[in-house]
């Protein structure tokens, strides 16, 4: 499966197709308040490197990241899915999204989430996934509780705060 549907988006594999969209993304400050390890906007070239290593990942792994677009509209909307991290020296399986502001409060990141999930354990058949936020990211946090995650320990990630939660196969909802 290299493409992600669900009952209002549709997303395909992230990759360098999708720079201008990424870029509106990636400058915008809301978004990255809680994206960049630095709370800053990325430059061009962080947004290329970005978009290779998402290409990189589909290609060495069969899955990553999808970039989302609206159905109804065929705006884009953010991106999302399942991707290699490594998180206190561990190599994981997480969960990640990013929503466009003006697409945020719809439901979208859920959606996707959801749907990246029942890809990792039903297609992929995968054990075990993370997901990762600041801990004032209420708005990740409630995705994150919306799918089954269990916050499981505060943690340091990328030099900053963040809360742990993970979602085990056995664990999950299935509705």
């Amino acid at each position: 499966m290299h493409e992600l549907r669900t009952p209002r988006l549709n997303g395909t594999p992230a990759g360098p197709g999708d720079f201008a969209d990424l870029r509106r993304l990636h400058i915008d400050p809301r978004v990255m308040a809680t994206l960049s390890a630095d709370g800053k906007p990325f430059s061009e070239d962080q947004t290329r490197a970005f978009l290779d290593r998402a290409a990189d990942h589909w290609k060495a792994h069969g899955f990553g990241l999808w970039c989302i677009r609206d159905k109804a509209s065929g705006d884009f909307v953010g991106y999302g899915g399942i991707k290699h991290a490594t998180v206190e020296g561990r190599d994981e399986i997480e969960l990640a999204y990013a929503i466009c502001s003006d697409h945020r409060r719809k439901g979208f990141a859920t959606e996707i989430a959801t749907a990246a999930l029942q890809h990792a354990f039903d297609t992929i058949h995968l054990e075990r996934i993370v997901a990762f936020t600041l801990p004032h990211n209420k708005g990740s946090r409630g995705v994150m509780e919306n799918c089954g995650f269990t916050y499981q320990r505060d943690i340091v990630h990328a030099n900053l705060p963040h809360v742990l939660y993970i979602l085990e196969s056995s664990e999950r909802k299935t509705s």
